[in-house]
């Protein structure tokens, strides 16, 4: 059989980067991290619509105390834990060869998930949700770039 050797080749180095995968989970992590200022920035786009509006009363009183705020944006807190600068940044930064968990933690950020699902008195105001199409594309693709070249590169 012509190739199988080749085959062979490019199958054992498809295995050893499948179980070396830390380097693709970080890249990973990086692009939630945009995905996640991107919602912030975008005041709840990315993932749908837009965040609700404010109540007109709150919006008034945080007009007084913090003017040209976005909606979720007081001091910084949430977006700095929801949407840091780098995936390092997230409450939760656990990686290694098989697996990726970021994100935020109700321990460290006990609001967020007032804000995630709402409350009686105030409507959800999505932080994390659901990838899009492109991220979806985008996460895929950095899997299968590390799956082909591996953390050295091609062969």
């Amino acid at each position: 059989m012509t190739g199988t050797n080749e085959v062979v080749h490019d199958l054992t180095r498809f295995r050893q980067n499948i179980t070396r995968a830390k380097p693709a989970f970080e890249g990973m992590a990086e692009h939630v991290a945009n995905m996640q200022r991107h919602q912030f920035n975008t005041e709840g786009k990315h993932y749908g619509p837009g965040w609700a509006a404010l109540s007109p009363g709150y919006q008034r009183w945080k007009a007084k105390r913090r003017p040209g705020r976005q909606i979720l944006v007081f001091d910084g807190d949430l977006m700095a834990a929801a949407a840091p600068t780098s995936a390092r940044g997230f409450d939760i930064y656990r990686i290694n060869n098989r697996r990726m968990e970021v994100g935020v933690s109700d321990a460290m950020t006990p609001h967020a998930k007032f804000h995630q699902d709402g409350t009686v008195n105030m409507r959800p105001r999505p932080i994390m949700g659901r990838p899009t199409r492109a991220d979806q594309k985008a996460l895929t693709k950095i899997l299968h770039q590390h799956l082909i070249k591996g953390v050295r590169g091609a062969q």
